[in-house]
């Protein structure tokens, strides 16, 4: 390589982009879709929390709970978790 090569490479990499990222058209319905199930999946959440904890409560008044009814709840609340943050994530990459 010679010094003139190198020096037009170096003036090509110090060129200065401008990157102005635009949504493409009609990506607010695909958007307006995602955060409905983003609220169904919460929904859905909340209802399973609450049927699972009632579900472990009753079992637990009634003296038959067992490592399953907590099993269902820990693995709803780890639902919920996934779900805030899947939710979080979408919004740090689209917003």
């Amino acid at each position: 390589m010679t010094t003139g090569n190198l020096i037009t490479q170096a003036q090509l990499l110090a060129v200065d982009f401008q990157v102005n990222p635009t949504a493409p058209p009609g990506s607010e319905k695909f958007m307006t879709l995602v955060s409905w199930v983003g609220w169904g999946a919460c929904l859905a959440a909340v209802a399973a929390l609450l049927i699972a904890g009632g579900k472990f409560g009753f079992d637990k008044h009634q003296g038959t709970a067992d490592s399953e009814a907590a099993t269902k709840v820990a693995k709803t609340c780890i639902g919920c978790v996934i779900i805030a943050v899947a939710g979080g994530l979408v919004g740090g990459l689209t917003g």
